[in-house]
């Protein structure tokens, strides 16, 4: 019967092991967990003081990027009237 009591005390001392393994991996995973959390709050907070809606940052996004392109369009179209410009002025420089 001692063995088997042996046996017993043996798989309580693994399963103590190893739930303390496991609570302290759980532990650290709520503290990894909880620092996201905290970084993902500061980002929210510095989006907002910058004056966007973080909600709306793909729209916002979106938005500049077509402002972009409409002024990158726009500087072609003058830089083009002014090299033509300048293209006939040097024809007619003798």
């Amino acid at each position: 019967m001692s063995s088997t009591l042996e046996q017993i005390k043996e798989r309580v001392d693994a399963l103590s092991v190893r739930f303390k393994k496991a609570s302290e991996k759980k532990a650290n995973l709520s503290g990894l967990l909880q620092a996201k959390k905290e970084e993902l709050n500061a980002l929210v907070e510095e989006i907002r003081t910058a004056g966007l809606d973080p909600k709306k940052l793909k729209e916002h996004r979106d938005d500049l990027k077509l402002e972009v392109e409409t002024m990158i369009k726009e500087l072609d179209e003058k830089l083009t009237s002014v090299e033509g410009a300048l293209q006939a002025y040097d024809k007619g420089t003798p």
